[in-house]
């Protein structure tokens, strides 16, 4: 992907590499509008507030999360609601070591966000359950820190060994932040911990059944495996949008993942 951001602007300087793998050709124009979304204009913003107590890297990371906030259309209330679960929680940090060693699955969970964000605009989801839903698809992954990133980046197929320790993450997620007392984080540790659940019970780590799996969880494992297969990785090229949806078809016909959600992509 070429760079879109223009040289020493604040985007270049806070996000990078990240930035031009997130940040899109088409986006080129509005850089400068993301990067004053954490202008002291908008100090109203709680995580904007923090940000004079956080070291460099942890406001590149601030940076990008609010930056896909706002390309998504999250809209201000849902957003200053993320922000304050984010903060309360101490998030941020977590989220730059996610970036830093493991880049690649930190901009995946940008981009599950961006969908379920979609998803959440085209079914009016209320701002309180929009913000659960964006901080439940931004932190759905962060359980990979425990993986070694050796065992990620094979460019083979994985052994059985291989695949349940990888599916271990859904759990080592949930653990990660089950100690924060904030209200309505249970909903977001839900979604941490089942976003591999199916609805026909062949999901992981508990293999849950259709009315166990909540919407806001349904909704970020199809973001999820949207994005996963739109995105390159180190055992296969990334694919095109038409045939990571016959995929998605496929599964919905399984009866694995939620049909309607999946035929909001569609239309």
């Amino acid at each position: 992907m070429s760079s879109v951001l223009p040289a020493g602007s604040l985007m270049e300087r806070w996000g990078g590499d990240v930035c031009r793998q997130v940040f899109t050709d088409e986006d080129a124009g509005h850089g400068d509008d993301y990067a004053s979304g954490l202008s002291a204009e908008n100090a109203d913003y709680p995580l904007v507030a923090a940000l004079a107590g956080m070291d460099f890297p942890d406001r590149r990371t601030a940076l990008l999360v609010h930056g896909a906030l706002v390309r998504s259309g999250t809209g201000v209330a849902a957003i200053k609601l993320v922000h304050q679960y984010l903060v309360d929680a101490d998030a941020i940090s977590l989220l730059t070591v996610l970036r830093t060693r493991y880049r690649f699955t930190f901009v995946h969970c940008l981009k599950t966000l961006e969908l379920s964000m979609f998803v959440a605009r085209q079914t009016g989801v209320e701002d309180n359950e929009r913000a659960v839903l964006a901080v439940g698809a931004l932190l759905h992954d962060i359980g990979k820190l425990s993986v070694p990133i050796s065992l990620l980046m094979l460019q083979r197929s994985l052994r059985p060994v291989e695949i349940d320790r990888i599916r271990t993450h859904a759990e080592a997620g949930y653990e990660l932040l089950s100690d924060k007392r904030i209200f309505g984080w249970n909903s977001v540790l839900e979604i941490i911990r089942h976003h591999h659940e199916y609805l026909n019970g062949t999901g992981y780590p508990f293999g849950l059944v259709g009315g166990q799996i909540s919407w806001r969880t349904r909704c970020v494992t199809v973001c999820d495996v949207l994005s996963a297969l739109t995105e390159r990785r180190p055992y296969r090229p990334a694919m095109s949008r038409d045939e990571a949806f016959s995929i998605l078809i496929e599964m919905t016909r399984a009866g694995k993942l939620d049909g309607e959600i999946v035929g909001i992509f569609r239309s």
